[in-house]
């Protein structure tokens, strides 16, 4: 196997044991065991779990960015969802992993973890500031914002471990909370209503 294909079915098959395991559950020999190759093997690609735990999270960030852009034509409110539903799936798909980088304390949850999943948060933000129409959002509007995505990051977490409602559901209130507090950020009135009208389009 060339090494780049080596280095990437090393990568799919710590993927896959993230998600069944926390990451810091899954040690080199569980990998080699995995991928069917020796030890030394993987630590020839990667000379500790970190930064194998690094490069899972890139190529994991890298398959979720184009899930979360839904289709522009569809109403603001629709696309959304859409992209809600696939963040909670793909959260559901790695709950372990997902669990462990968002928990505090947590051993993987390191700082070059935290840059990577503060690109996801960024493309988010831009994706709902872009899908708005309203403009660019003043500082509050803004902040609210961003608020919203930590808020929709927790409930996610929370859902995992309780599984109260089914994952449609949880996308609809969340699409609730976002209307809520935009509504109640305490920008301009003018600016409050242009983008809550907008992200409700097709309500």
């Amino acid at each position: 196997m060339a090494p780049h294909r080596r280095r990437e079915d090393l990568i799919r098959t710590a993927l896959e044991l993230f998600a069944r395991r926390p990451p810091d559950e899954v040690a080199p020999e569980d990998v080699a065991e995995a991928a069917d190759v020796s030890r030394a093997l993987v630590y020839r690609y990667f000379p500790n779990m970190a930064e194998l735990r690094q490069a899972a999270l890139r190529t994991a960030v890298d398959e979720l960015a184009p899930r979360l852009v839904p289709p522009p034509d569809l109403p603001v409110l629709e696309q959304l969802r859409a992209a809600l539903r696939e963040f909670i799936a793909f959260a559901d798909a790695y709950a372990p992993a997902y669990t462990a980088l968002l928990r505090g304390g947590s051993m993987v949850a390191t700082e070059s973890t935290e840059s990577v999943i503060d690109e996801v948060r960024g493309q988010v933000l831009d994706l709902l500031v872009e899908r708005s129409g309203a403009g660019a959002p003043g500082p509050r509007m803004r902040l609210a914002l961003r608020c919203w995505i930590s808020a929709v990051e927790s409930a996610v977490l929370i859902w995992l471990r309780e599984r109260t409602m089914p994952a449609e559901e949880l996308a609809d209130w969340l699409l609730d909370q976002l209307l809520a507090m935009t509504g109640a950020a305490g920008a301009g009135e003018v600016e409050t209503r242009a983008l809550v009208a907008r992200i409700s389009e097709g309500a």
